[in-house]
Order: C-alpha cells, then structure tokens, then sequence
C-alpha cells in the first residue's frame, strides 16, 4: 500500500524488539537517578536544597552539586570549601551532624561544640516554644513521650480548674455589663467590686498548674540541645559502626536523622484529642 509514496529501493523491515537491559545496565540506571534525586545539605544553616543548587536560598552559601562530581564516584554530599567535615565533636565529625541535623544543622554544631567544651546546657527556642511537640518533630520519641505524659497531666489538672474561673468570670462579667446597661457605671463598679473575691478565689488554684506548665516549657528548652546531641552520637555511632560505604551511610544518616512534621502534628493532635475528650468525661 502507497508504494507510490515510497523513495526507490526502500523496503519493509520487521520492527526490532527491544532486548531488556542487563542487570549491571538497570544498576547503573538507578545509580543514575539517584543522583539526580539526591539533595545538598548547606553546612552553614542545614536547609535541603534541590540537586543542582549553586547557593543556598536561606543564607546564601556556596553549594556544590552533585552532578559536578566525575562519572563512577559515589552520589556523596558535598559541602562548600572551608568547612571542615572531619571536625571531631563529642566523637563524631561535623559532616555527619550536618546531615543528620539536616535543618538548622549550623546551630546543633555550635551547640555540640559548647558542649564538647564543657557547656552542658543550651537554649533552644523552638523546644521552649513548641513543647513537647518538638521533640517529636526531631524524632525524639523516647524524651517525648515524657514530656507529653507530664504536658497531659498538667493540662488535665488545669483544665477543671480553668473551665471553673471561666464560668465564674462570665458570670460576673454578665452582671456587671447588665447593671451598667441599666443603672450606670457606678452601680456597675460597686457589683464588680463586690464580686471579685469570687473571682480571686477560682484564680488562685489555677497559679500551681500554670507555673508547672511554663516550668516545663523551660525544661525542655535548656535541655533539648543534650537531648539531642545524645541521638545524634548514638545514631551516628551506630550507622558508621554499621555501615563502610559512604553513600550508604549518608542514605541512613538523612533517613533516621532530619525532621518528622508528621511526628510533630500527630503529637499535637494527639494531646488535643486526648484533652478535649476528657471535657466530656
């Protein structure tokens, strides 16, 4: 059919089928794709970074990507020139807490310095804010269930309490709002007057509980930074002990290492779960 259309001496050719490729030639693929999937940690502020990212976005550091290393090498991470990787702090080196670290990675290896130095406490903003969901947020499962029992137990003995000044406060307010309306503001001063013992006196059991629940918040905001130099040394340690090849360790290291939103959010939610059902209780 349409010969016609054909240029001389053309002929039909059955279609070749393509052979499968070899197992050393789907290695090699894979190794390929990786990486181009593989991510650059910056040394100075820890942010994950695309393969391929000259400068990191937050602080603006020289990054060099992986596809600038030579064909056959290892996917490995690279940090820019004149950070030292094989730093020794606390017994494991810089690079490895970089990676581990992975966000904020510049500040953990200041803190572990100070540490190593002797300095063991440090101050940690995001623990002292996001208590105790930040421990779940850096994996740390073990000091975090201990933070959440003591948040619980503190919340759910503030919570009758708080429930109790509210209605109390409401009450009083409702009265006051209701005489000024219609006997002016004077007759309103002398109720409120008059009522604020009932509103000091719901007030003072709340002080305990309070001042457990902001101690707490202090708690794990000068110890979290130990807290987590010891996992990052005892993973750390482990994956080297564990592990010879460098591209396996550092696969490990950002796998248990980094930062876990989910483990965060479902600590948060959990506890919110838990305190809302006991207003039903």
């Amino acid at each position: 059919a349409n010969s016609e259309k054909h240029g001389t001496g053309f002929v039909w050719q059955k279609a070749v089928q393509a052979q499968p490729l070899s197992d050393e030639a789907q290695e090699q693929k894979k190794e390929d794709k990786d990486k181009k999937n593989l991510d650059i940690v910056c040394p100075d502020c820890g942010k994950v970074c695309p393969n391929g990212t000259l400068r990191c976005p937050d602080c603006g550091a020289m990054l060099i990507p992986f596809g600038n290393m030579g064909m056959g090498e290892p996917p490995m991470a690279q940090f820019r020139p004149g950070f030292d990787a094989n730093e020794d702090i606390c017994g494991i080196k810089s690079g490895d807490i970089a990676l581990f670290c992975r966000v904020s990675g510049a500040h953990y290896i200041k803190s572990f310095r100070k540490q190593a130095a002797g300095k063991k406490l440090a101050w940690n903003w995001g623990a002292l804010i996001f208590a105790p969901y930040w421990f779940f947020y850096r994996k740390l499962y073990k000091a975090g269930a201990v933070f959440i029992t003591l948040f619980l137990a503190v919340n759910l003995w503030l919570l009758p309490l708080s429930n109790n000044f509210i209605d109390v406060y409401d009450n009083v307010a409702g009265e006051v709002q209701h005489v000024m309306k219609n006997d002016g503001e004077d007759a309103a001063m002398a109720v409120l007057e008059e009522r604020m013992p009932e509103i000091q006196k719901v007030m003072q059991p709340l002080m305990l509980p309070t001042a457990l629940q902001v101690l707490l918040h202090i708690v794990a905001a000068i110890g979290a930074d130990m807290l987590y130099l010891r996992k990052a040394k005892a993973d750390i340690t482990a994956v080297r002990n564990e592990k010879t090849d460098e591209r396996a360790v550092q696969f490990e290291l950002f796998r248990r290492g980094g930062t876990s939103v989910i483990g965060g959010a479902a600590a948060y939610f959990l506890v919110n779960i838990l305190v809302y059902a006991a207003t039903w209780l």
